[in-house]
């Protein structure tokens, strides 16, 4: 497991959000790590929120380690789904990205663009 990798994406998902939330407003992190490189990521926003993350086990895959969080996106056999680049997943007070291991998608670059994906698809969402 590459938590530098993760850790630094995180770091810079962080510092790029945070400018756009109000002030004691936290963002924590659970990495759900995958064997071969990918992860995902269910960050957590809320009112005096610590911005602490927390590494659980490595899963087999992307689609055995999404079989570990509560969501409503996807269904059934999660364990037989393929991922690819950055998936987003947005529900409640969580943000959940399905990153594969490119290297790409853990950027500096990738953290801006997912951020700036945010506000662009919660202000089509409300027109």
């Amino acid at each position: 497991m590459d938590k530098n990798k993760y850790q630094k994406y995180i770091n810079n998902f962080r510092r790029k959000l945070t400018p756009s939330l109000r002030p004691g407003v936290g963002l924590s992190c659970s990495i759900y790590p995958s064997k071969d490189g990918g992860a995902i990521l269910e960050f957590r926003i809320g009112n005096a929120s610590e911005n602490d993350d927390e590494y659980k086990e490595v899963s087999e895959s992307l689609g055995a380690a999404l079989s570990h969080i509560e969501q409503s996106a996807f269904g059934g056999n999660l364990e037989g789904f393929q991922f690819s680049g950055t998936n987003t997943i947005l529900e409640d007070n969580r943000i959940i990205y399905i990153k594969e291991s490119n290297p790409k998608e853990w950027s500096d670059f990738a953290a801006r663009k997912d951020v700036t994906a945010l506000f662009s698809n919660s202000q089509g969402a409300s027109k």
